[in-house]
């Protein structure tokens, strides 16, 4: 898609959708485009995201959205994922 041609692509996740790094000058952000099922793939991520947000559960944001392109903006975290970070601190770990 020519809208995420400069972006770039992060890889992680098994959906259908895929994540791409938006850089502008000190911020960074995630867009996340729907191959599949399109808007509603991205209405029930962003939701999901609302219910963990809610229940105080680390979630992304949603900062932007544009359905009919198939794609949302949400808060970038960087490139700790919840196995590194589990990793450093030796918290929940199962015996």
């Amino acid at each position: 898609m020519k809208l995420l041609k400069n972006l770039k692509p992060i890889k992680g996740d098994a959906s259908f959708r895929s994540f791409y790094r938006k850089k502008t000058k000190n911020l960074s952000s995630i867009i996340v485009y729907a191959k599949k099922d399109k808007k509603s793939n991205l209405l029930i991520y962003d939701s999901i995201n609302k219910i963990l947000l809610k229940n105080n559960i680390i979630a992304p944001k949603l900062i932007n959205e544009n359905y009919l392109k198939n794609l949302i903006e949400i808060q970038d975290f960087g490139d700790e994922t919840i196995f590194k970070r589990l990793n450093k601190t030796k918290t929940n770990k199962t015996k």
